[in-house]
């Protein structure tokens, strides 16, 4: 499915975050949020309502059908899930570590391309 994402400093002015591609049921990393994000599938219309940050961990994850937002340090059960940066990039997390002060991290995502010709 496709989401595209939107998101905003106060609430009130919005700015397209990027479109991501997720399988059915599979909830979606972000990295970079600001204080709110709201989103919706492509094929529909009308935003969710918007979601404000819970914490201060540099990543968030949406789990779309409920509508939840959680910020969280990626975990072993959190590889494999497409990440959507800043910019509308999207790829796959590979591996997420960090510091137990949470004052460093190390990840790897993969991206795919696929050139089709014509």
């Amino acid at each position: 499915m496709a989401w595209a994402v939107e998101t905003s400093k106060d609430g009130e002015r919005w700015r397209f975050f990027g479109r991501a591609w997720t399988k059915p049921g599979e909830p979606l990393l972000l990295h970079g949020l600001p204080r709110f994000v709201r989103f919706r599938r492509v094929d529909q219309h009308g935003w969710c309502e918007p979601l404000e940050r819970s914490g201060d961990h540099p990543m968030t994850l949406l789990r779309l059908d409920a509508e939840t937002r959680e910020e969280l340090w990626p975990g072993e059960e959190h590889v494999g899930l497409p990440v959507l940066l800043p910019g509308g990039e999207e790829g796959r997390l590979i591996r997420f570590e960090h510091s137990a002060g949470g004052d460093r991290w190390s990840w790897a995502l993969e991206f795919r391309g696929l050139r089709e010709s014509g």
